[in-house]
């Protein structure tokens, strides 16, 4: 996986989190306003799938971090490209 995939998966499954996120508390505000028993088992799942989602994009996240760090470990590890100390 190149860095810039890393970057799209990690943006992705953050925007995955905001909306799953919204989702759920959308559901729970309208589940005040309209006691639904239809919407409880929903709002029950909706709500206890948000940790996978919170640990998809953690780690969707590290790995953007690690390829960021291996690509700049690898632009650093070769001391004849650098520019000389004046």
């Amino acid at each position: 996986m190149t860095t810039s995939s890393a970057d799209a998966l990690a943006r992705h499954a953050g925007r995955l989190l905001c909306w799953h996120l919204a989702l759920a508390m959308v559901l729970t505000a309208s589940l005040g306003l309209h006691p639904y028993d239809r919407l409880r088992p929903a709002l029950y799942v909706l709500w206890a799938a948000l940790p996978l989602t919170a640990a998809a994009w953690a780690l969707a996240r590290a790995h953007q971090k690690r390829r960021l760090r291996q690509e700049r470990s690898r632009h650093t590890a070769q001391p004849d490209d650098w520019t000389p100390a004046a």
